[in-house]
C-alpha cells in the first residue's frame, strides 16, 4: 500500500469513528421520545429523564458540531468530494442582531440542497416551531399531570403530539425541495443536530417516522372522537 493509500484509509478511519459518534449523540433524540411518548412507569421519572436528556443533549452536541463542521458534508455526511466547499448558516436569536455565521464544509454538488433546506425552516420557521413546540408543551404539561395522579388527558394528548408533530416534519422534509436557496439563513432549531447524520439522512428520519407518527396520531385521535 502506497503513502497516499495508507493516508486516505486513515482519513476514512478517522471519518467512520466521527460518523459512529454522531449516530450516538442522535439517539438521545428517540430516547427522550420513547420516554415522553411511551412514557414508562413511574411516569415521573420518565418525565425527569426527558427534561434532563433533552436539555444536557446540547452541551455534548455543540462541541460535537465544532470538531465535525470542516469534516464532513454536512447534507450527505461523508468526506466532501471531490473537495469541500463551504455554506453558511446564521445561528443565535435574532434579538442578537444579524446573528453568528457558522461555516460547514459541504460537497460541491450538496451545497444547493442543504442551503434550499436551511432557507425554507428559516421562512417557515413560525408554522414549523408552533408545530414541534406547542404539542410538546401540550405533551409535558399532561405527563406532569399524569405523574401526580390525573391521567386522563394523556393518551389523547399522546396521539394529538405525534400526529402534529408527525405533518410539521414531513412538511419540512418536503417543502424544501419547492424552495429557492437562500444563503446565509438561520435555522429555527439548534443546528448542532444537523451535524449528528447530516441533512440528508435526518430528512428521511423525518419521512419516515412522521409518517408512521401522522398514521398513529391519527388512530389514537379517531380513539377519542369515538
Amino acid at each position: 500500500m502506497s503513502a497516499g493509500e495508507r493516508d486516505g484509509a486513515a482519513g476514512w478511519g478517522s471519518l467512520l469513528g466521527w460518523q459512529l459518534l454522531g449516530i450516538a449523540l442522535f439517539l438521545f433524540i428517540p430516547l427522550v421520545l420513547f420516554l415522553f411518548v411511551r412514557h414508562p412507569e413511574p411516569i415521573a421519572v420518565s418525565l425527569a429523564a426527558g427534561v434532563v436528556l433533552m436539555v444536557g443533549h446540547r452541551f455534548v452536541a455543540r462541541p460535537y458540531m465544532e470538531a465535525v463542521r470542516m469534516r464532513k458534508c454536512l447534507w450527505c455526511n461523508g468526506r466532501p468530494r471531490p473537495q469541500a466547499e463551504r455554506v453558511t448558516l446564521l445561528v443565535g436569536a435574532r434579538g442578537e442582531g444579524a446573528g453568528r455565521e457558522l461555516v460547514a464544509a459541504v460537497c460541491p454538488q450538496h451545497r444547493e440542497p442543504a442551503a434550499r433546506f436551511v432557507a425554507f425552516l428559516d421562512r417557515a420557521r413560525l408554522p414549523l416551531r408552533l408545530g414541534i413546540f406547542v404539542p410538546l408543551l401540550l405533551l409535558l404539561a399532561a405527563l406532569a399531570a399524569a405523574a401526580s395522579g390525573e391521567r386522563r388527558w394523556l393518551d389523547p394528548t399522546v396521539a394529538l403530539f405525534q400526529f402534529v408533530v408527525g405533518v410539521t416534519v414531513n412538511v419540512a422534509a418536503f417543502g424544501y425541495l419547492a424552495a429557492k436557496p437562500v444563503e446565509p439563513a438561520r435555522p429555527p432549531f439548534p443546528a448542532h443536530n444537523f451535524f449528528l447524520l447530516g441533512m440528508r439522512n435526518l430528512l428521511w428520519v423525518f419521512r419516515l417516522v412522521g409518517i408512521w407518527w401522522i398514521a398513529v396520531g391519527a388512530l389514537g385521535l379517531a380513539r377519542v372522537v369515538r
